[in-house]
């Protein structure tokens, strides 16, 4: 498996020793580090789609491990399509 810590964004990669890791992404930084607009995020999000927010009140948080889990299996399945 080839290392694709280099191909993530910011959010997502592991923080250098310097910096405080994030342990949850509001929804801009949850759609940036995707690439996706906040529009699409929503789209993507549980009851529409297969990312689990974590919700605190009115505030919908992302933790960057479940945005790692949907790009691996949204990868994995392109690249299983691809092969066939």
């Amino acid at each position: 498996m080839r290392d694709t810590t280099k191909l993530l964004p910011a959010a997502l990669r592991r923080p250098e020793k310097a910096e405080t890791p994030k342990l949850l992404l509001d929804r801009r930084e949850a759609a940036e580090a995707l690439g996706i607009s906040e529009r699409m995020l929503d789209m993507l999000t549980e009851p529409h789609g297969p990312l689990k927010p974590v919700r605190f009140g009115r505030r919908v948080l992302f933790s960057p491990a479940v945005l790692q889990r949907w790009i691996d299996s949204v990868t994995a399945d392109s690249t299983s399509e691809a092969s066939l």
